[in-house]
């Protein structure tokens, strides 16, 4: 099994760290394809990267684009969005090309350590 690091922002790192969140959702570009459950995560809370969050994958679930990928697992997300497609808006950080060329991938993990 794999050791991956992850770099969060400072609002989904707590969610995790509170057992708010239980998903990490990414573009299935070259980092996360060779992804497998059982692998470990590290998250690094950004901008400093010294608090970290040790997690293993217990699913990953593979998409197409944004929009099926929040539709799928809303009820994660239902406490910050009113709509999975306002979370695909608030998710600018991935271009429409990206995400045709290589689809989504929800993490489903377990924190091991907080």
């Amino acid at each position: 099994m794999k050791e991956i690091k992850m770099h969060l922002h400072e609002e989904p790192f707590e969610r995790i760290k509170n057992g708010k969140k239980h998903i990490e959702y990414r573009l299935n570009d070259e980092k996360r394809k060779n992804l497998e459950v059982g692998d470990t995560i590290i998250f690094y809370k950004r901008p400093e990267e010294k608090e970290t969050l040790k997690a293993m994958i217990k699913d990953l679930k593979y998409y197409p684009n944004l929009l099926e990928m929040y539709q799928a697992s809303f009820q994660e997300l239902e406490d910050i969005y009113q709509s999975p497609e306002e979370a695909v808006l608030d998710t600018p950080y991935y271009t429409e090309e990206e995400v045709k060329k290589w689809g989504c991938v929800a993490i489903h993990f377990e924190v091991l350590s907080r």
